[in-house]
């Protein structure tokens, strides 16, 4: 039984095989016809089986007959030359497979008459020389064979037919295909494996084993000629593809080699046990200052500060891969950067770390001077507000962990415009450096200083044991900085103003403190000597006044009676391109109150929220009412607040908004600061990723003044950064370096450049020689409500304009008046 079997079960063996190799190479689409071809000998051999009924046998050779002429025609159509063209392939399969499958059908159920074999031999021999003359029309040394094969194979098959053989005839064409196959294999594999031979081989015992060459010969050559063959034929096929594969393995083994051998960038191999060197390339070598020789002997702990060791090994253990910018050691001492990039390799049955890095010595000074410049005044060298903003909890935890109190000074030095106007701006500044430099070298170790504002500073007072202490360090801090400055044969004595507030008898976190702090500074500003001041609980008149801008803030949000200006975004030519939403508030009451001064009450008393979507509705309102007028419209930009974009439904909620006033997303960008991204990164890119998709794009607003790294800004969906104003003040050709720096790395990270503040045809004149995509300040516009807007927003220019005098239309440019104006928020 095995043993009748056997014939059947050999192709359904290599099919199985060959569909194992086809899962490890998937895009190998000879492997597939092959598995066709491999099916249809499993039914080609359909005869070796036991059919008792006549009629079933007669069927059962017609499909056998049917399936070994298919077999031929899929190892014909595997060819990788025809593959390479799909027209080919049907071509091929019509010329071949048609006129054959007829044949087979006549000489099975034909009427005995011999002229349609004849001409169904004829109309095969033209199809298959047309078929040849499409493949080889550029190659007659293979098509001259071809044709000759075809031409001389149908003579005997002709003679066959007219002998009355017609069984015998259908073998020989089966002998035809056969030799088909075996020139297509000669010529598709030049390499003459021994997986070719083999291939060839089962081919010929295929011939020899057809009841037609038995007929001629008049002996049956293999007795078991069908098994015999399918072996040699499967057993070549599977050969031809191990010794591709294994051909595949060492080329790309090679390139491999000469890849990591020759690549400009940095590769070397670690034991990740030893720490030691396995292997490296001459562009690793020559960054570290030492030979391909030496440098290959070394470890691990040669190449890097010894102390971050223990974090280098605790990423090999817990991080199968990783990215990382590391400072490495040259072999003279020196350090620079590397951005490294590791992988977890196997060599030999043994994990390896390879690690492949960059030198990036050179952006690792600039992102640490732009760190630098965006926490740091530019003109004293002291923090800024935003440097001061960064630090001061952490600052407060620090001492509150040593069991120590916290105080904080707020300076302001009055009177100091009259310094600017009597001397000039150039001695104002000397003023400025002068106080910062008493400032940086009274305070200790354990204080801090910072620059909040034009003639503010302010002094955090570290690991304090009381307020009396904190009143010392003030007294003192104060002395040193009434000392007359002498600038040439300038004196000025400057009057100070220093409000004092103490943790945790004032505040137990520094916003309270600075908020008590500045309170007890104007007291002392109001004595009018210098003097110190310490903050009373009878100061806390503007806390109260904060609970009053609160109440007023909710009667407003319920009626609606909150404004929002259009501010301009231009290209330099003065082209309106966009428009920013500034809020505004003028309660009865109260009067007009400055955004930076409502906008942090309305986040510390979580007003922001609903305030924001008020302003967003708003917004959407606006844009379909100028719609409706058939104004040119153009993005507006809607500041979002931390704790919006901290909400769970944030993006379910701008996505709401807009479909619910049929508002296109590409009409809305939304701006967002630098903290508020970088706090959560993972949460933030999935919202960011999410309202990218539905087509909302980004901006980073006061870009320069935080703690960004560009690296992970662009991981984000962000199209816009937007320089922060205190960059543009006072910007020449000649201190232009960091926003030329800001612009080049934004651009080269795809990103559109927005500058702020712009009040000066010189700030223009500079911006637009460094490539700044567009620009926002008083020089194109102020503000403006939407009926003051909407006459540029029809001219979409915003252009210099001197001859309206009426004070209700539109003012354009720079002016004593609009230089007084809020800044925007």
């Amino acid at each position: 039984m095995l043993s009748t079997l056997l014939p059947t079960l050999v192709p359904l063996f290599f099919v199985a095989v060959l569909f194992v190799l086809l899962r490890q190479s998937r895009e190998d689409d000879r492997i597939r016809f092959w598995i066709y071809a491999w099916l249809c000998r499993a039914v080609a051999i359909l005869t070796v089986l036991p059919f008792g009924s006549p009629r079933t046998l007669h069927t059962i050779q017609f499909l056998s007959a049917i399936g070994g002429l298919a077999a031929n025609i899929c190892c014909i159509l595997s060819s990788p030359a025809l593959r390479k063209d799909t027209r080919q392939i049907y071509w091929a399969g019509i010329g071949l497979g048609v006129p054959t499958f007829a044949f087979a059908v006549f000489v099975f159920f034909g009427n005995g008459s011999h002229w349609p074999l004849y001409l169904i031999l004829a109309l095969g021999f033209s199809g298959g020389s047309a078929a040849a003359v499409r493949r080889f029309r550029y190659d007659r040394l293979k098509l001259i064979p071809t044709l000759a094969v075809c031409a001389l194979s149908c003579i005997p098959v002709a003679l066959t037919v007219s002998h009355g053989n017609s069984f015998d005839a259908l073998s020989l064409v089966f002998v035809q295909m056969v030799l088909v196959n075996i020139m297509m294999f000669w010529w598709n594999y030049t390499d003459r494996s021994a997986g070719l031979y083999v291939t060839l081989g089962g081919f010929v015992i295929w011939i020899l084993s057809t009841p037609a060459v038995a007929h001629i010969v008049h002996r049956e050559l293999f007795s078991e000629g069908t098994v015999t063959g399918d072996r040699f034929v499967g057993i070549g096929m599977v050969m031809i593809l191990i010794q591709e594969s294994l051909k595949s393995a060492h080329r790309l083994t090679s390139d491999l080699k000469s890849l990591f051998t020759h690549s400009p960038h940095m590769m070397w191999v670690v034991d990740p046990a030893t720490l030691k060197l396995k292997s490296a390339n001459q562009a690793a070598a020559a960054a570290h200052g030492y030979s391909l020789e030496e440098f290959e002997k070394l470890r691990l702990h040669d190449l890097v500060d010894p102390a971050i060791i223990p974090q280098i090994l605790h990423e090999i253990k817990s991080t199968p891969s990783s990215t990382i910018a590391s400072p490495h050691l040259r072999k003279d001492g020196t350090q620079f950067f590397i951005d490294i990039e590791a992988r977890e390799i196997v060599i030999g049955g043994q994990n390896h770390r390879l690690v492949m890095g960059v030198d990036v010595t050179a952006r690792e000074a600039l992102l640490k001077r732009l760190t630098y410049e965006a926490s740091h005044d530019h003109l004293t060298g002291l923090y800024s507000r935003k440097g001061l903003l960064a630090l001061e909890n952490d600052f407060l935890e620090a001492s509150q962990k040593k069991g120590k109190g916290v105080a904080l000074a707020c300076i302001s030095l009055r009177h100091f415009k009259a310094v600017n106007d009597t001397y000039g701006d150039h001695t104002g500044d000397q003023c400025l450096k002068a106080i910062a430099q008493r400032i940086e070298t009274y305070v200790r170790p354990c204080d801090i200083a910072g620059r909040t504002a034009g003639d503010h500073f302010e002094v955090l007072f570290g690991e304090i044991s009381d307020t009396a202490e904190a009143e010392r360090l003030s007294t003192w801090l104060l002395a040193s900085l009434v000392e007359p400055i002498v600038i040439g044969d300038i004196s000025i004595r400057m009057r100070v103003s220093i409000g004092l507030a103490t943790a945790p008898e004032d505040g137990d976190d520094v916003a309270k403190l600075r908020s008590r702090a500045q309170t007890a500074m104007w007291e002392a500003s109001k004595l009018g000597i210098s003097e110190v001041c310490r903050f009373l609980p009878g100061y806390a008149a503007d806390e109260a006044k904060d609970l009053r801008i609160v109440a007023a803030m909710e009667e407003m949000l319920k009626n609606g009676t909150f404004e929002v200006h259009y501010q301009p975004i231009c290209q330099p030519d003065g082209h309106i391109c966009g428009l920013e939403a500034l809020l505004r508030m003028n309660p009865p009451k109260l009067g007009n109150i400055s955004p930076s001064v409502f906008v942090p009450v309305a986040e510390e008393s979580g007003l922001i929220l609903p305030l924001g979507q008020w302003v967003l509705e708003h917004v959407c309102m606006q844009i379909n009412e100028w719609k409706r007028q058939g104004i040119p419209l153009v993005p507006v930009a809607v500041n979002i607040s931390g704790l919006q974009f901290r909400q769970s439904d944030f993006s379910s909620r701008i996505l709401g908004t807009l479909n619910s006033f049929n508002i296109p997303s590409r009409l809305l960008h939304l701006e967002l600061t630098e903290s508020t991204v970088l706090q959560n990164i993972p949460d933030a890119l999935e919202e960011m990723q999410r309202l990218s998709a539905n087509g909302l794009r980004f901006s980073i607003d006061d870009f320069g003044t935080g703690y960004s790294s560009l690296g992970r800004l662009q991981e984000m969906p962000i199209s816009t950064l937007k320089i922060d104003r205190s960059f543009i003040q006072g910007i020449t050709h000649e201190n232009s370096t960091m926003v030329a720096s800001i612009i080049s790395l934004a651009h080269a990270l795809g990103m559109k450049v927005i500058a702020e503040g712009v009040e000066e045809e010189e700030q223009l004149d500079v911006l637009s020689r460094l490539n700044c995509d567009f620009m926002q300040g008083f020089l194109f516009s102020k503000p403006l409500p939407p009926r003051i807007l909407e006459p540029l927003m029809s001219s979409g220019s915003c252009l210099t304009s001197t001859d309206s005098t009426d004070e209700n239309l539109i003012q354009i440019g720079p002016s004593v008046e609009s230089m007084t104006v809020p800044p925007n928020a």
